[in-house]
């Protein structure tokens, strides 16, 4: 169970995770009255101090506001804040973020995801009809009962995402047909064979199996309460607005590109540590985050400091597995997810311990992780999760961008040497004239 985080507590050092009303103030420039005044906007939360009549401020909410109103005063960084957590830059109807909650096309993510699964949820962002379940078909022969020869067959092993990302790019690359039954079933079915380390068939994909959540259940061998885990963990991954790898699914679909190619682009993306990726930075500090507690009560050193080298801005940066710019209350993807999870007192105590210190809640890829470890899944499960679930919002915004008509094709400011200024670099033997250089073929 994710713990009753304590209450905020004034703040006792010049970095501690909240500010008073005066100090927020401070930070932000402003008089207390405009900081109210941003309270009641809905621009900036309150907290409740116990005890007393006065409330204090997360320093990493003051932190981004105070960003926010800069870059309003200041066009040119406005326009360069826009890729960094900034002014929206494209029209988009599949994903909202709001005050804190996820919709998919209106709808309360969380409350889709109690019921529905990966392939609705993928018709729902798509914006077509919920498609009819295929045809029941025999389960992977690794979710054989034990005692039983298949039980004993050992489980395939998820492909790191460099291996995932060759293997995506060698199957055939023809487009699917839109109007094909079940679609887009058949490329959610090759995105499990690639990712999950399963062979992959020369024919075409087809959508004759059990839902994608009951084949990972069966191939990772899990009982039903973490076949629900997984279902909704795949939901809640589906899309979130305009992430980098989504953001890079439609550059791609905006060149004609076709939809396998922006598939691969979106896993390229997601593949970084920044990204997706985050998720084995976390799995490889697992153990040691989760050890016995500091003496002191302080951060494990690797967590404190990987918090303290992702900092942008004096803020703590989500990448670091706690905290997200667009949820500074707490991720509820993550915070549902944990609540899934059989109690855990080292996890509950370290989510306590980082709350505390930096007022951060834990992100996606951290639930994923306490999935992965949670439910006894092999390494890479939770950046299996993370990218299949996601193909399902590529997908949707691929055919969204492709729709438009439009070209990403943002402009550069210009930041080299002044025209006319750079050292002339002239070649041995050159006249000058770069068509006359034996040799070179010069393309206008």
């Amino acid at each position: 169970m994710v713990p009753a985080y304590p209450a905020p507590t004034p703040p006792a050092c010049n970095d501690s995770p909240w500010l008073t009303s005066q100090q927020a103030a401070a930070m932000l420039g402003v008089q207390r009255a405009s900081l109210y005044a941003y309270v009641s906007r809905g621009l900036l939360r309150a907290h409740s101090q116990p005890g007393t009549r006065g409330h204090v401020y997360a320093r990493i909410d003051v932190q981004r506001l105070a960003r926010q109103r800069q870059a309003v005063r200041n066009p040119a960084q406005l326009a360069r804040s826009t890729l960094d957590w900034g002014t929206p830059v494209l029209r988009s109807a599949i994903t909202q973020v709001s005050q804190g909650q996820l919709y998919y096309r209106g709808r309360d993510a969380l409350q889709w995801a109690q019921h529905a699964s990966l392939e609705d949820t993928a018709a729902l962002l798509l914006d077509q009809p919920l498609a009819a379940a295929p045809p029941s078909a025999p389960m992977p022969a690794t979710a054989g009962t034990e005692g039983t020869a298949a039980a004993t067959q050992p489980v395939p092993q998820p492909r790191p995402p460099e291996q995932a990302l060759r293997a995506w790019h060698s199957l055939p690359a023809g487009e699917p047909t839109l109007a094909h039954p079940g679609w887009p079933g058949p490329l959610l079915q090759q995105m499990l064979e690639v990712l999950a380390g399963l062979p992959s068939s020369d024919d075409a994909p087809s959508w004759t199996g059990p839902p994608i959540h009951q084949q990972l259940a069966a191939l990772w061998q899990v009982d039903a309460a973490g076949e629900d885990t997984l279902r909704q963990a795949l939901v809640l991954c589906a899309d979130h607005e305009l992430n980098a790898s989504s953001f890079a699914a439609r550059v791609v679909a905006s060149t004609g590109a076709s939809l396998h190619a922006s598939l691969g682009a979106g896993l390229a993306a997601l593949s970084g540590p920044l990204h997706g990726g985050m998720t084995a930075v976390i799995d490889r500090h697992w153990d040691d985050w989760h050890a016995a507690p500091q003496a002191d009560g302080t951060l494990p050193p690797s967590l404190a400091q990987l918090l303290a080298d992702t900092r942008i801005n004096g803020s703590p940066h989500y990448c670091a597995g706690f905290g997200h710019p667009l949820y500074p209350a707490g991720d509820p993807r993550s915070e549902r997810l944990l609540r899934l999870l059989p109690a855990d007192a080292a996890r509950s105590a370290l989510l306590a311990s980082v709350h505390r210190h930096t007022g951060l809640h834990p992100s996606l890829d951290y639930a994923l992780v306490a999935i992965q470890r949670g439910l006894g899944l092999p390494a890479g499960a939770a950046f299996v999760l993370f990218a299949l679930g996601r193909t399902a919002g590529w997908l949707a915004h691929a055919l969204e961008q492709r729709a438009s008509g439009q070209l990403i094709r943002p402009r550069a400011q210009y930041v080299g040497l002044p025209a006319d200024t750079a050292p002339q670099r002239a070649d041995a033997g050159s006249t000058g004239n770069p068509a006359s250089i034996p040799g070179r073929i010069i393309r206008f």
